[in-house]
């Protein structure tokens, strides 16, 4: 080969584009002739004012006849998908074209970060059925009760009964009065001679209610009326007899409203005073057991 085909061969090499990675995320690739990439990526910078942080630009340049023609790809690095074209007759004044393309996309470029969700504001409501027992000290209410029960009335007794109830902390009294219907009590069943046993009692309640739930125990006791009239006897009279006893039960509460509930209570009792219902000649009629149980459903209106 001859040396005028070596040094072609040469000329051809030095003018062969080659890559030149100026830094990651920019990529210069120019003829041997032209500034290299950290050459180009240092004049961005002076532009910029500081390091160039812009990832995905592509620069190609080429030479066609006697130009320089730059291809600046940004696909990598914007949503818009462009690729710039730029020309000179100088590969250096395209250097710094391209300089000032890339420093003003780089301008109004910041890094994307992912902002944290936006906290939902918690708005706490008071319940004013389930309340922290240490600052609900103080609840009260009324209520209307059916009341259903045996042994203190003949057969199964109903009645009706209404009260009131004061709490402080995890203790409450209560004070109610009840009316039972009056009920029948047959000298012989089958036969119309009878006493109609009525019983009016006032109770007085004491012990331990919840301030977080409704619910409540308590001991309390009774003092009142039991009557009797008799009817279809040979000689029928009206009499009456103190009524006393002491009781123990409970209540469960189930809210329906933040200030009524649906309450059901049991209870027993032991009467300390039964009277005796007797026939002129001495035969008795009736009397109340020496055990009593009742149970009641209503609603109660107030403060846990």
């Amino acid at each position: 080969m001859s040396n005028r085909a070596l040094a072609g061969a040469v000329a051809c090499m030095l003018a062969i584009a080659t890559p030149a990675a100026a830094g990651p995320g920019f990529v210069w690739d120019a003829p041997a002739t032209c500034p290299d990439g950290d050459d180009v990526r240092a004049r961005i910078e002076r532009r910029l004012g500081r390091a160039l942080e812009l990832h995905g630009i592509e620069v190609a340049i080429s030479r066609d006849g006697d130009r320089f023609i730059a291809r600046v790809d940004t696909r990598g690095a914007t949503a818009a998908n462009q690729i710039r074209t730029l020309t000179s007759v100088r590969c250096d004044e395209l250097a710094d074209a391209v300089a000032v393309v890339v420093a003003r996309l780089a301008s109004e470029w910041s890094p994307v970060t992912m902002a944290p969700p936006p906290i939902a504001a918690v708005r706490a409501f008071a319940s004013p059925i389930e309340r922290d027992p240490a600052t609900a000290r103080w609840g009260g209410g009324l209520r209307a009760m059916a009341l259903s029960g045996v042994g203190a009335m003949p057969r199964v007794g109903v009645g009706g009964e209404l009260g009131g109830f004061v709490r402080r902390r995890d203790l409450f009294g209560e004070l109610a009065i009840s009316r039972w219907a009056t009920r029948p009590s047959y000298l012989v069943e089958g036969a119309p001679g009878r006493v109609e046993v009525g019983l009016d009692v006032v109770a007085l309640r004491a012990g331990w209610a919840s301030a977080a739930m409704p619910l409540r125990a308590w001991l309390g006791g009774e003092l009142g009326s039991m009557t009797g009239i008799g009817v279809a006897l040979a000689d029928p009279r009206m009499g009456a007899a103190r009524w006393a006893a002491i009781t123990s039960g409970f209540a469960v509460g189930w809210p329906i409203r933040p200030r009524v509930r649906l309450l059901g209570t049991f209870e027993v009792g032991i009467p300390l005073a039964r009277p005796r219902f007797v026939l002129a000649e001495g035969g008795e009629i009736y009397q109340p057991s020496s055990a009593t149980a009742r149970c009641a459903l209503g609603f109660e209106v107030g403060w846990q």
